[in-house]
């Protein structure tokens, strides 16, 4: 914890400060990859069931997405106003930018282990790991068994998995950005039971339990790791994925919000000054629900929807004070999908999310102005897609959107290739 000269003392609750929004629904990488496991099946996006090969072997695999996108301010929008979220300040994706590159590598060890190995790239960031584990398999009647240990995407499905890289959309989904602060990759352990279809409980087709350590956003620097479920059902043409996970994140630091503030994904830590910082101890849940419904028509639409709600409890304090606070960020996309061909598909998006805050002190509006909840509104998003598929592994994008919040309006449009080979090379034994 903070020393008493680095974190303020409570003064006498005597003000109420809130700022009203619609409520709505494992440390880093371990110094050598032998302490950096992780479940198979759980990786995101496009590097998720053919990073490892099926048979034994090594397979390399790749991704890349380019974007040329416009906009009349910077896009995505700088802040969020009305949410408690990490601070950090994306990059103005105005003009030409590596939206998203990742190299892979998969190994299989005969039928029960295999390892995996995935680097990302996000413009002018520095690589980092976006999975990095060992697995081990093993049926169970008709069913199958994965336990791993590592760095890795929660098990959230597909739709929050894959939202915002190597999709249809050129963002980020709002509602993943303020409540996850982007891809929530964490060190931890993870069982999953993939289940048949048969015997009972016929819709249930995925149960993953894990244990994370909970030191990325929505975690903290510090605090016991966190445990999360996640669960796959599905039935006919729905299929249902729901997540849930508990935290207690202390010395959760984040940049005080700035219109001027420069991109940065640095976690400032709270153990040192509290200068340009503001930071959060206390108990933080998260839940999610997904849902995907192939239409009854003849032709190929889907409808995808898909919801986030963290609600945070505990102690809010920077420089200027420290306050008792209580938030809910909650929001979500819903998606209306026509493949119209195999190569040619249409896509309408539409996105909201808002956050509820109260803070109880005499120091409560400077820290609502440290943590950039003043000025709460709803902030929405719409936007339409179409894709051509010269070849099946390559994707070519036209996107037209608006930001909106409040008053105010961002137009944005964007031009994307989205190349996502099932691999580049593989050698069996």
């Amino acid at each position: 914890m903070p020393t008493p000269s680095q974190k303020p003392q409570a003064t006498e609750p005597r003000g109420l400060l809130r700022r009203a929004s619609v409520r709505a629904l494992a440390c880093a990488l371990a110094s050598s990859l032998a302490s950096v496991l992780a479940i198979g099946s759980a990786l995101a996006h496009e590097l998720g069931a053919k990073a490892l090969p099926e048979s034994t072997g090594l397979r390399l695999g790749a991704g890349l997405a380019l974007s040329q996108a416009q906009a009349d301010q910077a896009w995505p929008a700088i802040k969020l106003p009305g949410i408690l979220s990490n601070g950090e300040t994306p990059v103005d994706r105005r003009g030409g930018a590596l939206e998203h590159g990742t190299l892979d590598a998969g190994l299989r060890l005969g039928t029960h282990f295999g390892a995996l190995l995935a680097l990302g790239w996000h413009d002018r960031d520095p690589v980092h790991v976006e999975a990095a584990w060992l697995q081990g398999e093993t049926a169970w009647g008709q069913d199958q068994l994965l336990l791993g240990l590592g760095r890795n995407r929660l098990p959230m499905g597909r739709l929050l998995e894959g939202g915002g890289h190597f999709d249809r959309f050129a963002s980020m989904p709002l509602a993943k950005r303020a409540v996850l602060g982007g891809d929530w990759i964490d060190d931890g352990i993870s069982l999953r039971w993939q289940r048949s279809h048969d015997g009972p409980w016929p819709a249930l087709e995925t149960l993953d339990l894990g244990v994370w350590r909970a030191r990325s956003f929505p975690g903290g620097a510090e605090g016991p790791a966190a445990p999360a479920a996640h669960l796959r059902l599905s039935w006919g043409d729905f299929s249902f994925d729901g997540f849930g996970a508990l935290l207690r994140p202390q010395l959760r630091g984040a940049h005080v919000q700035s219109a001027t503030a420069a991109h940065t994904h640095d976690r400032p830590d709270c153990r040192g000054g509290l200068t340009g910082i503001f930071c959060f101890d206390g108990r933080s849940e998260v839940l999610s629900g997904s849902l995907a419904w192939v239409l009854p028509t003849t032709a190929d639409l889907r409808l995808e929807l898909a919801g986030l709600l963290r609600r945070d409890r505990g102690q809010l304090y920077s420089l200027n004070g420290d306050t008792d606070y209580r938030g809910s960020t909650g929001g979500g996309w819903l998606d209306l999908i026509w493949q119209y061909s195999p190569q040619i598909g249409l896509a309408l998006r539409g996105e909201t999310v808002r956050g509820v805050q109260t803070l109880e002190s005499a120091n409560a509006l400077a820290l609502a102005r440290d943590a950039g909840l003043l000025g709460s509104t709803r902030i929405w998003r719409a936007s339409a897609s179409a894709s051509y598929a010269p070849w099946p592994s390559l994707r070519l994008f036209a996107e037209l959107g608006t930001d909106r919040q409040g008053t105010q309006r961002n137009n944005f449009s964007a031009l994307r290739l989205v190349w996502t080979p099932d691999q580049l090379l593989a050698w069996h034994w």
